[in-house]
């Protein structure tokens, strides 16, 4: 009976986090149609604002997450994630109700100082799991995110169009409510986290390079759809038409990562989770190269969906290797890698093919992946020894 309750315990935390990724990114979808409405600069100042709207949660979250896992030594680790989703649920309702740009940028740095508690749900499915189930346990976690980034967008830009921009900020609070009410109702608090420290020094070098190499895959994840337009372009797509592929090709390739982690996470279970690892970051390498010799939409969605599936699965196989030796500190700090990687995967995208080309851009990307991998590889080889 026990376990029973454990796992739904667990189930509600990650469900959780569905919510809150679903209502962020319901509201994302339309955000610079929203801010170009309200905003009282020119064309030049205006996409400044949304460039700053838009970016500025996960800098803030990047700052915050390991901050919100520090908290779990002091204050109950179930509160703490009830209290932050009622705060991200706030913000989002209030930004429905704001027509001014500073407002609406101070909503979204708070909505980023809350949006660390990802981690509490870390900690919490870290401390509930039992035995061999971790990284199956971690990989519905980010399932549910990922599932959350998928269907949010088209719904909130479905609902904006067809009752007005308020309506979706108040159905992502809805949302949120709803699932804070779940997390009240069934799943388990667990004890302050103690403050682990381990002065080793290889011990922090390990966390330094799982954190680096959970940054690369967020990388991966994130740096596409910032520089689609130029991608659709090189393909004779443009307007409408781009616009509806660019959907079909993030909604494709997010899939892909669904499954992919599911099916990782299994294989996980029978080879073990480095050579898990490896495998994934050798083929997300080889796939991401191989979308250069793309010669149409068709055979680019394809090959992204192969090569987000590899990838995607490396960020909860990492987070178990750690996740039963750190405290919530530690924890937030590997978590923060997801945070800076989506605030520097679009930046790094539109500043690298504005001064060079794609082929330079994927290049780049597949050198950073095959450096992490091999230090992480070399780091724990040498410890095993």
């Amino acid at each position: 009976m026990s376990l029973k309750i454990t796992n739904k315990g667990i189930f509600f935390v990650a469900i959780s986090q569905f919510g809150m990724a679903f209502s962020m990114h319901c509201v994302m979808a339309f955000m610079p149609f929203y801010i170009l409405r309200m905003s009282p600069f020119g064309p030049k100042e205006t996409m400044i604002w949304i460039g700053m709207i838009m970016g500025v949660s996960n800098v803030v979250s990047s700052f915050t997450a390991s901050f919100w896992g520090g908290l779990t030594s002091r204050f109950s680790p179930k509160l703490l994630l009830e209290r932050g989703l009622l705060s991200n649920g706030i913000m989002i309702l209030l930004m429905g109700f704001t027509n001014n740009l500073y407002a609406l940028l101070l909503l979204r740095i708070i909505q980023g100082a809350v949006g660390g508690v990802s981690t509490i749900g870390l900690i919490l499915i870290s401390s509930s799991s039992q035995g061999e189930r971790l990284h199956k346990d971690l990989s519905l976690f980010q399932n549910s995110i990922t599932m959350g980034h998928l269907l949010g967008p088209p719904i909130g830009a479905y609902m904006a169009s067809l009752f007005g921009y308020r309506a979706p900020f108040i159905f992502a609070f809805i949302i949120v409510s709803i699932f804070l009410i779940f997390c009240h109702l069934y799943v388990n608090d667990i004890p302050l986290q103690k403050k682990r420290f381990n002065p080793d020094v290889t011990f922090k070098k390990g966390l330094l390079l799982g954190w680096m190499l959970c940054f690369i895959t967020t990388l991966h994840l994130t740096f596409l759809p910032s520089i689609l337009p130029n991608i659709l372009e090189g393909f004779q797509l443009v307007g409408d038409t781009a616009l509806k592929s660019a959907g079909f090709i993030i909604m494709s390739y997010t899939g892909a990562a669904i499954l992919g982690n599911y099916l990782l996470s299994r294989l996980a279970s029978k080879i073990g989770l480095k050579k898990v690892i490896t495998i994934a970051c050798l083929s997300a390498a080889f796939f991401q190269v191989l979308l250069i010799v793309s010669q149409g939409v068709l055979s680019f969605t394809v090959i992204r969906m192969i090569q987000v599936a590899f990838i995607t699965g490396v960020i909860p196989l990492t987070f178990s290797l750690f996740a039963r030796d750190v405290g919530g500190g530690m924890m937030g700090f590997l978590n923060s890698s997801r945070f800076v990687g989506s605030a520097i995967g679009p930046l790094m995208a539109t500043s690298v093919l504005a001064y060079y080309n794609l082929l330079t851009l994927y290049i780049l990307i597949v050198g950073f992946t095959l450096s992490a991998l091999w230090a992480f590889l070399t780091f724990t080889k040498t410890e095993k020894s």
